[in-house]
Protein backbone atom coordinates (compact mmCIF):
# COMPACT_ATOMS: atom_id res chain seq x y z
CA UNK A 1 0.00 0.00 0.00
CA UNK A 2 2.68 2.41 1.04
CA UNK A 3 4.45 1.90 -2.58
CA UNK A 4 1.29 2.52 -4.14
CA UNK A 5 1.17 5.42 -2.38
CA UNK A 6 4.30 6.77 -3.08
CA UNK A 7 3.88 5.68 -6.73
CA UNK A 8 0.92 7.84 -7.07
CA UNK A 9 2.82 10.69 -5.13
CA UNK A 10 5.87 10.48 -7.53
CA UNK A 11 3.30 10.75 -10.49
CA UNK A 12 1.55 13.84 -9.49
CA UNK A 13 4.24 15.59 -8.76
CA UNK A 14 5.99 14.89 -12.37
CA UNK A 15 2.46 15.82 -13.87
CA UNK A 16 2.93 19.19 -11.77
CA UNK A 17 6.29 19.82 -12.54
CA UNK A 18 5.52 19.03 -16.86
CA UNK A 19 2.09 21.42 -16.41
CA UNK A 20 4.86 24.46 -15.36
CA UNK A 21 6.55 24.55 -18.32
CA UNK A 22 5.59 23.68 -21.69
CA UNK A 23 8.39 21.74 -23.86
CA UNK A 24 10.87 23.77 -25.84
CA UNK A 25 9.07 24.10 -29.62
CA UNK A 26 10.03 21.23 -32.02
CA UNK A 27 9.37 23.33 -35.64
CA UNK A 28 9.23 22.65 -39.03
CA UNK A 29 10.84 25.00 -40.37
CA UNK A 30 10.98 23.59 -44.03
CA UNK A 31 7.37 25.33 -44.46
CA UNK A 32 9.32 28.21 -43.59
CA UNK A 33 12.23 27.76 -44.84
CA UNK A 34 9.87 27.50 -48.26
CA UNK A 35 7.45 30.35 -47.73
CA UNK A 36 10.63 32.35 -47.07
CA UNK A 37 12.15 31.96 -50.97
CA UNK A 38 8.78 31.20 -52.60
CA UNK A 39 9.29 34.14 -54.80
CA UNK A 40 12.41 33.49 -56.47
CA UNK A 41 12.25 33.37 -59.88
CA UNK A 42 15.35 30.60 -60.30
CA UNK A 43 14.66 27.52 -59.13
CA UNK A 44 18.54 26.11 -58.34
CA UNK A 45 18.83 29.42 -55.90
CA UNK A 46 15.88 28.83 -54.58
CA UNK A 47 17.20 25.64 -53.21
CA UNK A 48 20.54 26.60 -52.03
CA UNK A 49 18.61 29.54 -50.03
CA UNK A 50 15.73 26.94 -48.99
CA UNK A 51 19.25 24.62 -47.47
CA UNK A 52 20.59 27.91 -45.90
CA UNK A 53 17.59 28.94 -44.12
CA UNK A 54 17.39 25.63 -43.28
CA UNK A 55 21.02 25.42 -41.95
CA UNK A 56 20.34 28.72 -39.87
CA UNK A 57 17.04 27.73 -38.50
CA UNK A 58 19.26 23.85 -37.30
CA UNK A 59 21.59 26.48 -35.53
CA UNK A 60 19.65 28.71 -34.07
CA UNK A 61 17.54 25.78 -32.74
CA UNK A 62 20.48 24.53 -31.19
CA UNK A 63 21.63 27.71 -29.55
CA UNK A 64 17.74 28.33 -27.98
CA UNK A 65 17.41 24.79 -26.67
CA UNK A 66 19.70 24.92 -23.27
CA UNK A 67 17.94 28.38 -22.45
CA UNK A 68 14.75 27.30 -23.15
CA UNK A 69 13.91 26.62 -19.09
CA UNK A 70 14.53 30.22 -18.58
CA UNK A 71 11.02 30.94 -20.29
CA UNK A 72 8.32 31.53 -18.04
CA UNK A 73 5.22 29.18 -18.30
CA UNK A 74 2.90 32.20 -19.60
CA UNK A 75 5.33 33.95 -22.06
CA UNK A 76 6.05 29.72 -23.51
CA UNK A 77 2.09 29.65 -24.04
CA UNK A 78 2.07 33.26 -25.58
CA UNK A 79 4.48 32.31 -28.06
CA UNK A 80 2.72 29.26 -28.62
CA UNK A 81 -0.92 30.84 -28.93
CA UNK A 82 -0.56 34.12 -30.90
CA UNK A 83 2.76 32.87 -32.90
CA UNK A 84 3.38 29.51 -33.62
CA UNK A 85 -0.05 29.12 -35.39
CA UNK A 86 1.22 30.61 -38.53
CA UNK A 87 3.91 29.28 -41.21
CA UNK A 88 5.53 32.98 -41.09
CA UNK A 89 6.29 32.57 -37.13
CA UNK A 90 7.23 28.83 -37.44
CA UNK A 91 10.80 29.94 -37.41
CA UNK A 92 13.38 29.82 -34.23
CA UNK A 93 14.41 33.38 -34.93
CA UNK A 94 10.83 33.91 -33.53
CA UNK A 95 11.33 31.43 -30.52
CA UNK A 96 14.44 33.04 -30.08
CA UNK A 97 13.25 36.20 -29.60
CA UNK A 98 11.70 34.83 -26.51
CA UNK A 99 14.35 32.97 -25.14
CA UNK A 100 16.50 35.78 -25.41
CA UNK A 101 14.14 38.54 -23.43
CA UNK A 102 14.81 35.85 -20.40
CA UNK A 103 18.39 35.16 -20.97
CA UNK A 104 18.72 38.70 -19.92
CA UNK A 105 16.39 39.08 -17.61
CA UNK A 106 18.50 35.93 -15.85
CA UNK A 107 21.69 37.72 -16.59
CA UNK A 108 20.85 41.21 -15.18
CA UNK A 109 19.01 39.20 -11.99
CA UNK A 110 22.49 36.73 -12.04
CA UNK A 111 20.58 33.97 -12.40
CA UNK A 112 23.16 32.18 -14.70
CA UNK A 113 26.37 33.37 -15.35
CA UNK A 114 27.07 36.23 -18.48
CA UNK A 115 30.19 37.80 -19.02
CA UNK A 116 30.36 41.10 -18.20
CA UNK A 117 31.73 43.74 -20.43
CA UNK A 118 35.28 45.31 -20.21
CA UNK A 119 34.57 48.69 -18.94
CA UNK A 120 31.61 49.59 -17.36
CA UNK A 121 29.08 52.41 -18.04
CA UNK A 122 27.89 54.67 -15.09
CA UNK A 123 24.29 55.62 -14.67
CA UNK A 124 25.46 58.39 -12.58
CA UNK A 125 21.99 60.23 -13.05
CA UNK A 126 20.82 57.30 -11.23
CA UNK A 127 22.96 56.68 -8.46
CA UNK A 128 20.72 58.74 -5.86
CA UNK A 129 17.49 57.00 -6.97
CA UNK A 130 15.98 60.21 -5.97
CA UNK A 131 12.47 58.62 -7.38
CA UNK A 132 12.15 56.55 -4.65
CA UNK A 133 9.71 56.87 -1.82
CA UNK A 134 11.23 54.38 0.42
CA UNK A 135 14.54 52.75 1.72
CA UNK A 136 14.18 49.47 -0.23
CA UNK A 137 13.31 50.81 -3.53
CA UNK A 138 16.67 52.82 -3.24
CA UNK A 139 18.35 49.92 -2.47
CA UNK A 140 15.98 47.71 -5.43
CA UNK A 141 17.52 50.33 -7.80
CA UNK A 142 21.02 50.47 -6.76
CA UNK A 143 21.22 46.86 -7.32
CA UNK A 144 20.05 47.39 -10.59
CA UNK A 145 21.88 50.04 -11.38
CA UNK A 146 25.04 48.30 -10.95
CA UNK A 147 24.06 45.12 -12.64
CA UNK A 148 22.81 47.29 -15.75
CA UNK A 149 26.52 48.77 -15.29
CA UNK A 150 28.22 45.81 -16.26
CA UNK A 151 26.14 45.23 -19.77
CA UNK A 152 25.31 48.63 -20.82
CA UNK A 153 28.70 49.68 -23.10
CA UNK A 154 28.59 46.84 -25.44
CA UNK A 155 24.73 47.38 -26.19
CA UNK A 156 23.64 49.11 -29.36
CA UNK A 157 24.00 52.80 -28.15
CA UNK A 158 21.07 54.06 -29.95
CA UNK A 159 18.57 51.49 -27.88
CA UNK A 160 20.27 52.24 -24.87
CA UNK A 161 19.14 55.93 -25.64
CA UNK A 162 15.80 54.87 -26.87
CA UNK A 163 15.25 52.65 -23.82
CA UNK A 164 16.29 55.65 -21.79
CA UNK A 165 14.05 57.91 -23.24
CA UNK A 166 11.35 55.49 -21.98
CA UNK A 167 13.07 55.01 -18.24
CA UNK A 168 10.78 58.03 -17.01
CA UNK A 169 7.80 57.75 -18.84
CA UNK A 170 6.39 54.20 -17.46
CA UNK A 171 4.47 53.09 -14.48
CA UNK A 172 7.59 50.78 -13.69
CA UNK A 173 10.81 52.18 -12.08
CA UNK A 174 13.15 53.36 -14.18
CA UNK A 175 15.88 50.85 -14.02
CA UNK A 176 13.38 48.08 -13.35
CA UNK A 177 11.89 49.91 -17.07
CA UNK A 178 15.45 49.93 -18.62
CA UNK A 179 16.51 46.45 -17.68
CA UNK A 180 13.22 44.94 -19.47
CA UNK A 181 13.85 47.09 -22.28
CA UNK A 182 17.85 45.63 -22.75
CA UNK A 183 17.32 42.18 -21.64
CA UNK A 184 16.27 41.47 -25.18
CA UNK A 185 19.32 42.41 -26.33
CA UNK A 186 21.76 41.23 -24.16
CA UNK A 187 19.72 37.73 -24.54
CA UNK A 188 20.91 37.90 -28.35
CA UNK A 189 24.75 38.78 -27.00
CA UNK A 190 24.51 35.35 -25.73
CA UNK A 191 22.59 33.49 -28.14
CA UNK A 192 24.81 34.63 -31.07
CA UNK A 193 28.41 34.22 -29.12
CA UNK A 194 29.16 37.66 -28.72
CA UNK A 195 29.41 37.23 -24.92
CA UNK A 196 30.00 34.55 -23.29
CA UNK A 197 27.13 33.13 -21.19
CA UNK A 198 26.16 29.76 -19.62
CA UNK A 199 23.05 28.11 -18.70
CA UNK A 200 22.64 27.69 -14.93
Amino acid sequence: MRALLFLVALLAAQCARAAEGLPFPNLDTEGYCTALVSKMLVKAEQQVEKQKCLVEENALRAATHPYWYLVSADQARYLNEKYLTEVRFLTYLTVSQFVASAIGKACLEERIFCAPDKTTVELSAFKKAGYCSSADCVKDETARRLRLEKYLGSLPKAKVGWCLGLAFNQKLLPLQMLSGCVAEDIGQQCLYRSRQCRPG
